[in-house]
């Protein structure tokens, strides 16, 4: 009945006032949270409430801070094992508010797009060592051929038109050195009653599932991803290092540029 219920909000057009009240009740429920944060973090500069929101769907500075390390943590683990690079160029397309980004180690070169200017701008004014672009919701990245020995999307294509999923693979094989390596998170394994009846159709049939009507890289355009449409047509040319395997709520593949 919820997915029922949200398909027509959907389609009225109601899910960004939807989403601005559930905004206002997350924020005065963790207003004392991040108080004590702030408090316990003298250092720290927060990121703008309203985008944490709209990107990671909560406006807890803790939960920002800690998932930020852990994740980073997790995405250099595969970078170290699978790059071929002495000091990797790193690139973060869709970094958001550096969540993750900012704690990537020295020892490699890092770099984030977001097609939000306003969290590049933050991005820029918070976070050393960092270098920050925006790109357009559809390619190119600001980036020239073969620039980076590893790309990595958290969540990103998770939010794309199925057009666009066509077009920002071919970039990240333009941006790619030979040999390196792009990491992927995407939504491969909805819960029980998560579709609809026709989506949950298309999407054992091995299809691309999109959630529209609503601005495209927003967190309520939704895309759902067969394991047989990544491994045939998203990866196609790529080789397959690992995946998919859990990650923090989503599977990650980890693919290889032909050398």
């Amino acid at each position: 009945m919820k997915q029922k219920t949200l398909a027509v909000a959907r389609r009225l057009r109601l899910l960004p006032a939807l989403d601005s009240a559930r905004f206002v009740r997350e924020k005065h429920a963790s207003a004392a949270e991040n108080r004590q944060f702030l408090k316990a973090h003298p250092g720290f500069s927060p990121p703008p409430s309203w985008w944490m929101h709209d990107m990671y769907r909560h406006v807890s500075y803790a939960q920002y801070w800690q998932s930020g390390i852990e994740t980073a943590k997790a995405v250099w683990s595969l970078i170290e094992r699978h790059s071929h690079a002495p000091r990797p160029r790193v690139a973060d397309w869709g970094c958001g508010l550096a969540r993750v980004i900012r704690h990537l180690p020295p020892q490699c070169d890092r770099y984030g797009f977001d097609y939000n200017a306003r969290s590049v701008d933050w991005g820029r004014d918070h976070i050393e060592g960092v270098n920050f672009a925006v790109n357009g919701l559809h390619p190119p990245l600001p980036a020239a051929d073969a620039s980076f020995d590893a790309v990595y999307a958290l969540s990103v294509f998770t939010h794309l038109s199925a057009r666009s999923h066509d077009e920002w693979i071919k970039e990240i094989n333009r941006v790619l050195v030979p040999g390196g390596v792009f990491l992927g998170a995407f939504h491969m394994t909805p819960g029980e009653g998560q579709l609809l009846a026709e989506e949950q159709r298309r999407f054992d049939a091995g299809d691309l599932v999109v959630r529209g009507h609503v601005k495209e890289g927003s967190r309520a355009n939704v895309a759902y991803h067969p394991e047989a449409y990544l491994r045939a047509r998203l990866f196609d040319g790529f080789q397959v290092l690992e995946g998919p395997t859990p990650f923090f709520g989503q599977s990650l593949f980890v693919v290889r540029k032909p050398e």
